[in-house]
């Protein structure tokens, strides 16, 4: 009989340990989620275009994209912002798209930030030309209290005129912007 309780112990024991490795190996498969709270978070500008064709050339603008960092301390903030360009083709064309971060609170552009979106140079080609591309900004920001921070955009036209211009998020990708404390 004892023998027997050995056996059927030992075969308890083997499961118990087998479904030990089972639920670590579960979790150490689990994907993580993102940063978020207040350590960290991520904004995307949800699918919709900041239209620049109708701003002033070199005007900067305000995109409804902006994150909050939540208290004073050091922060590594990342945009990727997505941008697109376009010429009629009958005229040359010298335009382009630019990007920064703005801190609200302070009024004062985060230093460094000013980022090249997307660039148009193009003889008068009789035919519409388009571009898109996306840039990205890494920056590090230090603040002594809650802060926020918007993207801002805007077209130069230096030669010619834009038929198009704007900053967009689709099903194709998005302009997003996310912070980190660090």
């Amino acid at each position: 009989m004892r023998s027997l309780r050995t056996r059927f112990a030992a075969v308890i024991a083997a499961f118990v340990l087998c479904l030990a490795g089972a639920v670590i190996t579960m979790q150490s498969q689990t994907p993580t989620a993102s940063a978020q709270g207040p350590n960290g978070d991520v904004a995307h500008m949800q699918p919709s275009a900041v239209n620049l064709q109708s701003t002033t050339s070199g005007m900067w603008v305000d995109t409804p994209l902006q994150v909050t960092l939540p208290r004073p301390g050091t922060y590594i903030l990342d945009a990727n912002v997505r941008g697109r360009i376009a010429g009629d083709g009958q005229d040359r064309l010298l335009a382009s798209i630019q990007a920064r971060l703005m801190d609200n609170t302070e009024g004062d552009v985060v230093p460094q930030s000013e980022r090249l979106v997307t660039h148009m140079n193009m003889p008068s080609l009789g035919e519409p030309w388009a571009k898109q591309s996306t840039a990205p900004i890494s920056e590090r920001i230090t603040v002594t209290q809650e802060t926020v921070i918007r993207l801002q955009v805007r077209r130069v036209n230096s030669v010619g005129q834009t038929i198009r211009a704007d900053i967009f998020s689709d099903a194709a990708g998005y302009t997003s912007l996310r912070y980190q404390r660090v």
